[in-house]
């Protein structure tokens, strides 16, 4: 594991008890994702779903409604912390299983899932289009690929602040709508939802203190962390209230072929 993968995992590690105290911009997106799983085609019976980047389960406590009661679901991410919290909240569930793993090195043999979903967390990958097109080869024919992530735009308010105070964001450079078509797998159909959303923070102090809660202020790689007083200037700036713009991408995929 990288240094920085590390660096991630320990940070989401040390949210995971409050993740879902500051989570609810998170919510919203897995339940729209999840209402997205619900309205295609019904999977067969037995179909093997992967979730990736499960967090506490914010998206896999909607799964089972979405995908049926015959699939078995296995929830992984990358923090073994927030698999555990997403194990002792389901539990009830005999047909989910969970697991501590790097999506980036699945462990599930080739052309072996039906479904893999993912909300709000590939952003997280070191190589995007490698891990996109390794997830791809883990579907059967007829699988499915569907899951969101930030786009370029997001975080409009956050990097306008510093840029105003003459500092460089540690964000990460999120990626538009024509470069993930140039990262979808070959071998299948594509297609790429991308909407604005926006959510509203009390100030720029409380925006700060959610990322921090939700173990998400790990910064892009090389990027200088600002000193306190910088830091003081730009949740300042933020002004009250704070409005977050994001772009959400939502990334389908299904490999050819007829599903079984």
């Amino acid at each position: 594991m990288t240094s920085r993968k590390q660096r991630i995992q320990d940070s989401f590690s040390a949210a995971a008890s409050g993740y879902e105290s500051a989570a609810g911009f998170q919510d919203r997106i897995a339940a729209g994702l999840a209402a997205r799983l619900a309205a295609l085609p019904s999977l067969p019976d037995g179909a093997r779903v992967l979730e990736v980047g499960c967090g506490t389960g914010l998206l896999t406590r909607r799964l089972r409604a979405a995908v049926g009661e015959q699939a078995d679901i296995l929830a992984t991410d990358l923090s073994p912390a927030m698999v555990a919290h997403a194990r002792d909240a389901l539990a009830a569930d005999r047909r989910i299983a969970f697991a501590a793993m790097d999506a980036e090195a699945p462990t599930m043999a080739q052309q072996s899932l039906d479904l893999i979903v993912s909300s709000l967390a590939a952003q997280w990958f070191s190589d995007l289009p490698t891990a996109l097109a390794d997830l791809a080869q883990r579907l059967a024919p007829g699988g499915r690929l569907i899951l969101t992530l930030p786009g370029a735009g997001s975080f409009a308010e956050w990097r306008a602040a510093h840029r105003a105070l003459g500092l460089e964001p540690g964000t990460p450079a999120f990626p538009d709508a024509t470069a993930l078509w140039a990262m979808m797998p070959p071998d299948g159909d594509s297609r790429i939802d991308s909407e604005t959303v926006v959510e509203t923070h009390r100030d720029g102090l409380a925006f700060a203190r959610t990322l921090a809660a939700l173990g998400a202020a790990v910064p892009r790689p090389g990027h200088r962390p600002l000193a306190p007083g910088q830091l003081r200037r730009v949740i300042a700036a933020l002004g009250a209230p704070c409005t977050m713009t994001w772009t959400i991408h939502t990334l389908s995929f299904t490999r050819n072929g007829i599903q079984s």
